[in-house]
């Protein structure tokens, strides 16, 4: 699914590091990670799953998991950001309201996610909040992937994305941002094709990652694999929305194409 961006193998790589560069390595980007203020153990690991699932551009699994991680430690700050970005309207106006008053007291990094969600925020000021976050936590996967995507323009967004993959060559959801960079900006579908596989291949039991190679053959006019990728993304998940809209779509092509 193509969002925040150009509107936008972990085995392998376990098995190629000697254990011991490995486990440094491990420790090294733990140092640099953000820290969350909840002594819930249960809204972390929720807000673990919810992370990597709005990464992955897995919407409503993402907003499931950040609700009951808030209301298990209503004053974390994290998901309740979260809640008010994938909000609307009035309820995300309240939800930011109230994400900016638990935050008060907090740590500057859980000061600068609030200010994202601010009445007053723009897209300038949360891109400044994201670069001063990747440089007070370098290491942090889920801060370094939204400071890539949302740098000024394309060029810098590849940029940040290329050094990205290079640091986490295990994390998934950047392989699926380039396969849209090359299949949109840069027109060479071969190469997107490779990077919405190995998207696949490092997050296999997602549903976004079918979902993404379904609109790579649907924009290349491979109706037949589009229709079979946009089907095992439901399988995956049965409540995607761009999956259900993408079949609709192809089988009233269909039904026109009978008439």
């Amino acid at each position: 699914m193509k969002k925040l961006l150009f509107f936008i193998s972990v085995f392998s790589f376990l098995f190629l590091v000697e254990p011991a560069a490995m486990a440094q390595q491990m420790a090294s980007m733990q140092q640099g990670a953000m820290p969350w203020s909840t002594k819930s153990k249960q809204a972390k690991a929720l807000t673990d799953k919810a992370i990597r699932h709005i990464l992955n551009v897995e919407r409503e699994q993402a907003y499931h998991d950040f609700k009951a991680a808030a209301e298990m430690d209503q004053g974390f700050v994290l998901p309740n950001a979260f809640l008010a970005n994938l909000s609307s309207g009035e309820t995300r106006k309240t939800q930011g309201v109230k994400t900016n008053a638990i935050s008060a007291g907090k740590t500057e990094a859980e000061n600068l996610l609030a200010s994202m969600v601010a009445e007053t925020a723009t897209p300038d000021s949360r891109r400044e909040a994201w670069a001063k976050l990747h440089t007070m936590y370098p290491n942090d996967r889920f801060v370094g992937h939204y400071y890539a995507i949302s740098r000024t323009n394309v060029d810098e967004q590849f940029t940040a994305m290329s050094d990205y993959i290079r640091k986490f060559p295990e994390e998934p959801a950047m392989y699926n941002m380039m396969g849209y960079y090359y299949l949109t900006e840069k027109k060479d579908n071969a190469k997107a094709k490779e990077y919405f596989e190995k998207y696949i291949q490092l997050y296999p039991d997602g549903a976004n990652p079918y979902d993404s190679m379904g609109e790579f053959y649907m924009l290349t006019g491979d109706t037949e694999n589009a229709e079979k990728y946009y089907k095992l993304a439901l399988e995956k998940y049965p409540f995607m929305v761009s999956s259900i809209q993408a079949l609709e779509k192809i089988n009233a092509g269909k039904k026109k194409a009978e008439n």
